[in-house]
């Protein structure tokens, strides 16, 4: 059997809609054949277990997030309150699209209980986590914030920025998030109001790059 991409996409894609539609414990290989087409040897010539097709779409959605706040991250010559700006809306534009609340919701209902690999349990929230500090680590060296546990502040950043709807992501299948522009930025304006240092306001942020 000759693999190709197109056929293991569209095994991805008949996973998530089962996953969505009637919960990862009652979705079986059975299944995503019928809705594919396609054998359960082919099923398990491209994934060997129903874990794997879970790692597998997990993976494809922090890979693509975490490329896109990296770039948001590095942009040159931006100013500090610009790059959070940039951030934030990628952020939510990542965590709050409808494929991964609803791939959020499957792996909070499979805590405990599906065996993925710990760099994509998590969607990608500790190396997330690292990048932002990265930067943030960047900007107390150039005094722009007052110094501090960069790590902690950019969980706390997270933080501020998915409270508004973390319920709703977490509780509420039915209705997508809307993030509002103004929830946004009252999260950044309190992050800033938190950790900005008052020497050098207006100074520019300095880019970074290289974030693993």
């Amino acid at each position: 059997m000759k693999r190709t991409p197109e056929k293991r996409q569209a095994i991805l894609d008949a996973a998530a809609e089962l996953f969505r539609e009637s919960g990862y414990e009652r979705a079986s290989m059975s299944d995503i054949g019928l809705r594919t087409g396609f054998s359960k040897t082919t099923l398990y010539a491209y994934f060997g277990a129903k874990e794997a097709l879970l790692a597998a779409l997990a993976e494809e959605a922090t890979e693509a997030g975490i490329a896109a706040l990296h770039e948001a991250l590095a942009a040159p010559g931006a100013g500090f309150a610009t790059t959070l700006e940039r951030f934030a809306g990628r952020y939510l534009a990542f965590a709050l699209s409808p494929h991964v609340c609803s791939l959020r919701r499957v792996l909070v209902s499979t805590a405990g209980r599906a065996g993925l690999d710990p760099r994509w349990r998590d969607l990608g929230a500790a190396r997330i986590d690292a990048a932002l500090a990265g930067y943030l680590r960047t900007q107390m060296d150039a005094g722009l914030l007052r110094a501090g546990d960069a790590l902690a502040a950019a969980r706390q950043f997270k933080a501020m920025l998915a409270a508004p709807w973390l319920d709703q992501v977490l509780f509420d299948s039915e209705h997508a998030p809307a993030p509002a522009n103004e929830d946004a930025q009252l999260a950044i304006d309190a992050f800033l109001r938190a950790w900005r240092s008052t020497a050098k306001r207006g100074a520019r942020a300095l880019p970074v790059t290289g974030t693993q």
